[in-house]
């Protein structure tokens, strides 16, 4: 009888090939750990930076905003803005003296003569100072438009004489409500004496000696019955300004 001879032993060629796996699992777990490790670190160091950068942009955005906000306040305190409403021009004074009467119950009207022509006006105010005086006209149908002033103060000497104006139109406007009688015009007098470092040599400083005498040789007390004539001298000095 013949017996069929079997090799048990494994080939060598497969034992190699498992080695080379174990070899590369090995590996890799050792490279996946040490990456592990390098990652979390880097994940902060981005995070810091975008932290850092954005405290930066926040920061200058600020900066920036405040820089602007400045700007703008500057330049409104460095201007006053004033209107005057004129409701009727005409050639013959008679006309303008009949609409002159007709607006007496919404404040002081008065009358300017320009170029010929015979201008009826309803008081002079700081911009937004008459809202409630031309709602009253335009309920009552009453044509009306805005002459605009604008005074810029450029200097101590103009921003003082700009002042001066601003006190004097207030107590005009005040002067022109109906429960008013008259006005004290001594707070008036002694806040005037704090203006003081006028440039002399200033173009502006002629206008200015001129409404601060003007105002100096006010009365101690303001009656109603003056408030027509301080409108036209008003109007008339701010219009030699512009």
């Amino acid at each position: 009888m013949r017996y069929t001879r079997y090799n048990y032993k494994a080939p060598k060629k497969n034992n190699n090939f498992i080695i080379v796996i174990t070899l590369i699992l090995i590996v890799a777990i050792a490279l996946g750990t040490i990456f592990a490790k390098l990652l979390p670190n880097n994940s902060k160091i981005a995070s810091a930076d975008n932290k850092v950068t954005k405290i930066s942009l926040q920061k200058d955005t600020k900066t920036n905003k405040v820089s602007v906000d400045d700007s703008k306040d500057k330049a409104q305190n460095d201007i006053k803005e004033y209107i005057a409403l004129q409701c009727g021009v005409f050639s013959k004074m008679e006309s303008a003296l009949i609409l002159k009467k007709s607006l007496a119950e919404y404040g002081t009207p008065f009358i300017v003569v320009e170029d010929k022509l015979n201008k009826v006006l309803l008081g002079v105010y700081p911009k937004g100072g008459a809202d409630s005086i031309i709602k009253q006209l335009t309920a009552k149908k009453i044509t009306y438009s805005k002459i605009n002033f604008q005074l810029e103060g450029k200097d101590l000497t103009s921003a003082q004489t700009n002042e001066m104006i601003s006190a004097d139109i207030e107590i005009l406007n005040k002067l022109s409500e109906k429960d008013t009688k008259s006005i004290q015009t001594v707070k008036l007098k002694k806040w005037m004496t704090t203006l003081t470092g006028a440039d002399t040599k200033n173009k502006s400083y002629a206008s200015m000696t001129t409404i601060k005498s003007y105002l100096t040789a006010l009365p101690e007390e303001v009656n109603k019955d003056k408030t027509e004539d301080g409108y036209i001298y008003i109007y008339k000095f701010i219009k030699k300004l512009i």
